[in-house]
């Protein structure tokens, strides 16, 4: 990287930072457009639509923790307050404590299968949606806690074929990217 102003470098150093800092901005995006995902306009009896931004979420913290750092999830936790009509703050509140534990948690084990991964995010997920519950109620009228559970169970199931996808995509493009 140069030093000079960004006027003075040539076309080819500006693409070189323009691909690095959209590099940069990519995990970002996909976990604001897996929260997008996520308020699709679907019509079951239950909540039964996957929280895709916190399964990407779970991902990128597990499989690629220097992508995205846990302070950036608390303005991705604003960002699904607004989109999934929660309580201003909770999702900001939860997300980064979400990160820091699987963090943790996989320093402290030793990963040798996918399955084990799914397995993991069992506690992690159902965890997240019960606080988050509570801080809805806390925040406002009585939610129930059925679509909240509900929800979860769907984001578990929905692990395999999104961490397939995000696998696939990782070492498809991203690591090109970075050689």
């Amino acid at each position: 990287m140069s030093s000079r102003p960004y006027r003075s470098l040539s076309t080819g150093e500006k693409v070189a930072l323009f691909i690095g800092n959209m590099k940069r901005a990519i995990p970002f995006l996909a976990t604001v457009f897996g929260f997008l995902l996520t308020t699709i306009p679907f019509f079951p009896p239950l909540a039964v639509i996957p929280n895709f931004g916190l399964l990407l979420l779970f991902l990128f913290a597990l499989y690629r923790p220097t992508q995205l750092a846990a302070w950036s999830s608390v303005p991705l936790g604003f960002i699904a307050d607004l989109f999934l009509n929660m309580p201003l703050g909770a999702n900001a509140l939860l997300m980064p404590l979400f990160m820091l534990a699987i963090y943790y948690v996989d320093t402290l084990t030793r990963r040798v299968h996918w399955f084990a991964d799914w397995l993991m995010s069992v506690p992690f997920i159902l965890g997240y949606q019960f606080v988050l519950w509570m801080l809805c109620r806390f925040g406002g009228p009585d939610a129930p806690l059925l679509p909240f559970l509900t929800q979860g169970a769907a984001t578990i199931a929905a692990f395999p074929l999104i961490a397939f996808l995000f696998v696939s995509v990782q070492r498809r493009f991203v690591d090109r990217l970075t050689k």
